[in-house]
């Protein structure tokens, strides 16, 4: 199946790119997901790089299809062909 990343703000800034695909077998879930973007980009490392149950930085936001997603559940959401995540910060300021 194919699963469309959205990269934004500094997530975007940090990869280079705006967005790409991945190919993952079907059944999997938005944590092997993750793995895969962490593989293919160690700049990513610092937000995405420590899954345990949920990214290490918790500044960052995911959405799946355009809905929130509990970072704490990312092992039991199963991903369909042709979802697209989103992948951003929290932006901040002063």
């Amino acid at each position: 199946m194919r699963v469309k990343v959205t990269y934004l703000g500094v997530v975007r800034h940090k990869v280079g790119i705006n967005e790409e695909e991945f190919v993952l077998p079907e059944g999997s879930t938005l944590k092997d997901l993750f793995m895969k973007i962490a593989d293919a980009h160690d700049a990513l490392k610092d937000l995405i790089g420590g899954l345990s149950e949920s990214p290490v930085d918790p500044t960052l936001i995911v959405t799946l299809n355009g809905l929130a997603i509990n970072l704490t559940s990312i092992s039991e959401i199963t991903l369909k062909d042709g979802d697209v995540l989103a992948l951003m910060t929290v932006i901040g300021g002063g």
